[in-house]
């Protein structure tokens, strides 16, 4: 399917070493390293259009799935306790011990975080996901104190409990664009 003539392609620059693309309703954000000049645009749409493609139509059946999500309602002190009850065995599974610090706060763009020390940050809209979701995002997490960048290792931790973890990262796409996490849904490479 081809979906060009309804996107468009915006540029920015910035201090970073490589180049990124992000997928958006829209159409496609490219983030080039300062001093690239304009004629590398073109060919890096070229050599990735297959992808952008894939991606532009998962994006719409993902906005598509997410107006049918119903939200689930749970109190503050149950979300807590399930999330404590999630990262304790999470941990024990993962590391053999629990040395995780849970936070709950809003956050403006991610699910959650974990610092190097095991502090595991979880954004506050999370009360709203099911809890295979919540376990999947505590999962993740703690799997960046094995590996903290989204790398081989990372994969291979993610993988030995969610190997359709693809699928729960379209799924959790859906929440944030059903709460409004994002300004607007994007895929990256």
């Amino acid at each position: 399917m081809n979906h060009e003539s309804e996107w468009r392609i915006q540029v920015k620059y910035s201090k970073s070493t490589r180049a990124k693309l992000e997928v958006k309703p829209w159409g496609v954000l490219i983030t080039l390293p300062e001093g690239v000049r304009e004629d590398e645009i073109t060919r890096i749409v070229e050599r990735y259009r297959a992808w952008i493609e894939k991606k532009y139509s998962e994006l719409l059946e993902v906005i598509e799935r997410s107006k049918n999500i119903e939200l689930l309602e749970r109190s503050k002190a149950e979300f807590k306790r399930l999330l404590k009850k999630i990262v304790e065995q999470v941990a024990r599974e993962v590391l053999g011990v629990n040395p995780c610090r849970i936070v709950v706060r809003k956050m403006k763009t991610r699910w959650a975080s974990c610092s190097f020390k095991g502090t595991i940050t979880v954004n506050s809209l999370a009360i709203y996901l099911p809890e295979h979701l919540i376990a999947y995002i505590v999962y993740h997490e703690i799997c960046h104190l094995i590996e903290p960048r989204h790398n081989g290792a990372f994969l291979e931790c993610l993988r030995k409990r969610y190997p359709n973890y693809r699928e729960l990262e379209k799924e959790l796409l859906a929440y944030e664009i059903k709460l409004g996490l994002h300004s607007e849904s994007t895929y990256k490479e």
